[in-house]
């Protein structure tokens, strides 16, 4: 028989993040009419300025906050639009940014 010495163990979870958006709901088109038919909203985002590639569509015109979840530690970088029943969508909010550690 044989013994093995002492070792250690150490467990590591991922370090996921959350981000909460919160934004105003647009009134009114670009031609000044009243916004009538808002269908909701297309939040992009991802981890470079040029590179939003995940998009999340919420198709609640009421809501006005989202929480993205299972952020990797990164900069994350986050825009939204709006779209009408017709599918005509706005140009993109500024754009925001949350670091998760």
């Amino acid at each position: 028989t044989s013994s093995l010495q002492a070792f250690s163990i150490n467990v590591a979870g991922d370090a996921l993040g959350s981000a909460t958006l919160k934004w105003q709901p647009p009134t009114s088109n670009t031609d000044g009419s009243p916004l009538t038919n808002l269908a909701g909203y297309v939040i992009r985002y991802g981890t470079s300025l040029g590179g939003l590639s995940t998009e999340v569509r919420v198709a609640n015109p009421g809501l006005t906050t989202y929480m993205v979840s299972e952020l990797t530690p990164a900069t994350w970088y986050f825009q939204v639009s709006a779209y009408n029943t017709s599918g005509v969508e706005s140009a993109p909010s500024a754009t925001a940014s949350k670091t998760i550690t």
